[in-house]
């Protein structure tokens, strides 16, 4: 898998430059194929309404967090590229609701994440299942300990702020997209992961993602050696389903339908979805067999049974180049400090492994 580490001692815009430059071929390609699709099945007609769309996010980046906002211009200019193109790069599942769409077009994102104590320790992970067109463009990306803020590893695309990953101290995010109909401006939310990150523990995480302006419907699964957390959310409302310390013993799992009833009120399940398949599928194996290490949950998210409505599944072809597409996994440990992760198909992947510090 391609990763890219960023410089120690930059400024933020120093750091985007860095991004943007070293993989600006593929930043234009990857934005492009995201604004038609932007255009293609949400409620924008044309590329300059997606821009305009797009343009908006940038003032409510800034003052959520001003370097994580510059970091995203550097991206822009390493790229030569407009700063509202990689917002959509980074902010595409939520753009399609923006304004909200109820024609059931929007349907290439399922993922599946899971939590659990196992005699290894407390692990967490997921699939990343996305537009297969975007699967040639999964990185790792090394953000070095800067202004107060621990070093971490991410899982992303070129371009992109952040998917998932984990910091140094252990505080690691995953997530599951969830469409909402009271979609608004808000946040990029790559850059609320990012924040996240930021934070020492993840108690401290919480209070980042409970005070940010959301923009459209995600689930975050977040948590430290201590403590684990689910969180769903919309345009408007958050909704804690999982708080829980790990020596409780918790096995978790999330796809994408609401486990709220708040936030399902406002949100909808694409008619082509297979959440409900994969839920159950994982609720029956945890019931069936908890989870007995690393291995076995990685081999959980790589499981093909039922396929093609399974948690590791392949939609996407020469012919539909599109559609869904188990692009990469990962799984995080915050005890060891240690992220496991795949670019692609994850069933019989063999993971990388990435570490801190010295052995990074």
């Amino acid at each position: 898998m391609d990763e890219l580490r960023l410089p120690a001692g930059a400024s933020a815009r120093e750091r985007g430059r860095a991004h943007g430059e070293h993989f600006r071929a593929r930043i234009g390609e990857i934005a492009a194929i995201r604004t038609a699709l932007v255009v293609e099945q949400g409620r924008c007609e044309t590329e300059d309404e997606v821009m305009q769309a797009a343009r908006a996010h940038l003032p409510v980046l800034e003052g959520f967090d001003r370097a994580l906002h510059d970091e995203l211009l550097g991206i822009a200019e390493g790229a030569a590229a407009d700063p509202a193109s990689i917002v959509v790069l980074n902010h595409y599942t939520d753009l399609k609701d923006v304004p909200p769409i109820r024609d059931g077009r929007n349907e290439d994102e399922d993922c599946s994440a899971l939590a659990a104590q196992t005699p290894d320790g407390p692990l967490f992970g997921q699939t990343w299942d996305m537009h297969g067109s975007v699967e040639p463009y999964v990185c790792m990306l090394h953000v070095p300990e800067h202004e107060g803020r621990p070093e971490a590893w991410l899982f992303t695309i070129t371009g992109c702020l952040a998917l998932a990953g984990m910091n140094a101290a252990g505080v690691g995010v995953c997530i599951n997209n969830l469409k909402s109909h009271d979609a608004r401006v808000g946040v990029v939310w790559p850059a609320l992961v990012r924040r996240m990150l930021a934070e020492g523990n993840a108690e401290a995480a919480l209070h980042v993602l409970r005070t940010a302006p959301m923009s459209s419907g995600h689930h975050y699964l977040f948590g430290d050696g201590a403590r684990v957390y689910g969180v769903e959310t919309s345009g408007e409302r958050k909704e804690v389903v999982l708080d829980a310390a790990w020596t409780e013993g918790p096995a978790y799992l999330h796809t994408n339908h609401c486990l709220s009833p708040a936030v399902e009120a406002v949100s909808w399940v694409g008619a082509t979805s297979t959440t409900h398949a994969r839920y159950e599928w994982l609720e029956r194996s945890l019931r069936e067999r908890p989870i007995a290490s690393r291995r076995d949950a990685w081999e959980r998210l790589g499981s093909h049974d039922g396929y093609p409505a399974s948690v590791c599944t392949h939609l996407a072809g020469p012919e539909r180049p599109h559609a869904m597409k188990t692009c990469g996994g990962l799984i995080l440990d915050p005890n060891r400090r240690e992220l496991w992760a795949c670019h692609g198909c994850v069933h019989e992947a063999e993971p990388i492994v990435y570490r801190f510090g010295a052995g990074a």
